[in-house]
């Protein structure tokens, strides 16, 4: 079984600009490869966090090579190999997502992704947390958290102790059992630019870039009162109507998937982080109009 395991920082809160990697290869349940690296970011700055957090610092970063340089090395280690991240599909495919649109990579030739979150909550139902550093005191294995190196190694011991747990030694066959979901880096249209983030509110102009085209998740079962829902990709104005028509039926409306809901509403385009998460966890994706003929079909 070989594979490979991925982690990513970045030196501020804007999407995508990454200022380290850390990447370990595995093959036959041991470590064969390895490769960390800091990376000159785009927006040269520090957040707090990482100033806080870090052992080293914006200097250190503005020396570094730049991202293309850096995923050349990247490719050089792990090859073909599957690649493993925790949270993948919200965070690592889509800074890696951005990253790559910036720079004028080719994302359809990255790897294909898979989450040892996923993974590590599907085995371990019994884990009140599934996080690198909870999983990790769990088995007491060694973490230096925010090392991406050390957290990929993490990420590797989770499919090698799941592994050893189900008696597989295929990676198809752990992918089938676990009914594993594949993510892929986002092929953005056109040139993202990463910048600062704009202390004020988004427009839909501002953000239409990051959206992607989505596919059904699982049917939602019955549009009733006391559903809560979400609204991704509409413009202010269509989002507004939506919101209204939603609530006048009962529907309880979310800005944000965390804390739960029962289906999302998207237009043609929806954010790439809530796919995602409606794909990881089987929330139905309604389109515009499935949604407002279910309102209509609700008894008044």
């Amino acid at each position: 079984m070989r594979y490979a395991a991925l982690d990513l920082e970045c030196a501020t809160s804007d999407t995508g600009n990454i200022c380290e990697v850390g990447v370990v290869l595995m093959e036959n349940g041991k470590e064969v490869g390895r490769y960390r690296s800091l990376v000159r970011p785009v927006v040269e700055s520090f957040g707090d966090w990482q100033r806080w957090n870090f052992d080293y610092g914006l200097k250190d970063t503005l020396k570094a090579p730049a991202f293309p340089a850096i995923w050349e090395e990247v490719k050089r280690l792990i090859g073909d190999a599957p690649v493993v991240a925790h949270n993948a599909g919200v965070v690592e495919c889509k800074h890696l997502g951005h990253a790559f649109s910036f720079h004028g990579l080719d994302a359809a030739s990255g790897p294909v992704f898979y989450c040892t979150l996923e993974l590590a909550k599907g085995h371990w139902t019994e884990l009140p947390k599934h996080g690198i550093k909870h999983v990790a005191r769990h088995f007491q294995w060694k973490l230096d958290h925010h090392n991406p190196e050390s957290d990929a190694r993490i990420c590797a011991a989770i499919v090698e102790e799941v592994a050893k747990e189900q008696g597989t030694h295929a990676w198809d066959a752990l992918v089938t059992s676990n009914q594993w979901a594949a993510h892929r880096i986002p092929q953005y249209q056109g040139r993202i630019k990463i910048a600062a983030k704009p202390t004020g509110p988004r427009t839909r102009a501002g953000y239409a870039h990051e959206l992607i085209a989505w596919k059904p998740t699982v049917p939602l079962a019955q549009m009733a009162p006391g559903l809560r829902f979400i609204l991704s990709g509409f413009d202010h104005a269509v989002k507004s109507k939506l919101r209204e028509a939603g609530i006048r039926k009962g529907l309880h409306y979310k800005r944000y998937i965390k804390g739960g809901i029962d289906f999302l509403v998207a237009d043609a385009k929806m954010g790439v982080s809530k796919y995602a998460t409606c794909v990881e966890k089987q929330i139905p994706i309604l389109s515009e109009a499935e949604y407002k003929a279910a309102l209509k079909a609700m008894q008044p």
